[in-house]
């Protein structure tokens, strides 16, 4: 929109040949001055520096955000349609900066989501893994949030196991997985290869990730009869 707008100012005092070489000249002068403020513009007024310092990397690995907020308190979302390849639902980045001291002292400011579906009986389980671990019931979309999608990636694996089953949060605590998982990913391999196994998690889930209108651990009896999760209506 910016190169939009310098370019009709372009053909408005270069192309219009009545113009007087006074007034070319005063354009040209006028031209740096009309950059210095679309650059203020669009330049990011987050408050957080490793939030902002952050916006770098997360575009490098999903492109532009869908939406994006550059005031103080800002955000950016990257939705499906840029994390089309990818295990994630919804990636957001804030500018906050959440402390947070274990593993070890850190700061988040990404959000990771998944689509997962947690049974009540394993929900508690699951956000026992860690402050930063959240579920919505009625999305069932697990999130993680952390510093780094890295680590997200280590929750949201972790988290996964619990939800499946395959693991549980009293074997994840006793042996300090959790922690050690945080930690193995200063390796990119170790990433490669959580991340893998959590796509896998996702995909091979036991549970049903689609809407259904109703969380069983509020309402055992269910949605209304002959109701119709698309339309949200009953018969």
């Amino acid at each position: 929109m910016e190169l939009e707008f310098l370019k009709k100012i372009i053909y408005l005092f270069i192309y219009v040949k009545k113009l007087s070489k006074q007034t070319l000249f005063l354009a040209f002068i006028s031209l740096p001055l009309l950059l210095i403020i679309i650059t203020s513009i669009n330049k990011i007024q987050w408050e957080h520096s490793d939030a902002k310092a952050y916006l770098k990397t997360a575009i490098s690995k999903w492109g532009k955000p869908a939406n994006i907020s550059k005031q103080k308190g800002g955000y950016a979302i990257w939705n499906r349609e840029q994390l089309k390849d990818t295990c994630f639902e919804l990636i957001e980045l804030r500018d906050e900066s959440v402390p947070h001291c274990v593993p070890l002292p850190h700061r988040d400011f990404l959000y990771s989501y998944i689509k997962y579906e947690v049974t009540p009986e394993l929900f508690s389980d699951v956000l026992s893994l860690s402050g930063s671990v959240s579920y919505d019931p009625l999305k069932k979309l697990i999130r993680a949030r952390c510093g780094s999608q890295e680590a997200n990636i280590s929750t949201l694996y972790l988290a996964t196991q619990i939800a499946s089953g395959k693991q549980t949060i009293d074997d994840i605590q006793k042996n300090e997985l959790y922690k050690k998982t945080i930690q193995s990913t200063i390796d990119p391999k170790n990433v490669e290869m959580l991340y893998k196994n959590l796509c896998d998690n996702v995909k091979n889930q036991p549970g049903n990730p689609n809407f259904t209108g109703f969380w069983p651990a509020a309402f055992k009896e269910g949605c209304c009869p002959g109701y119709n999760p698309k339309t949200n209506t009953c018969k």
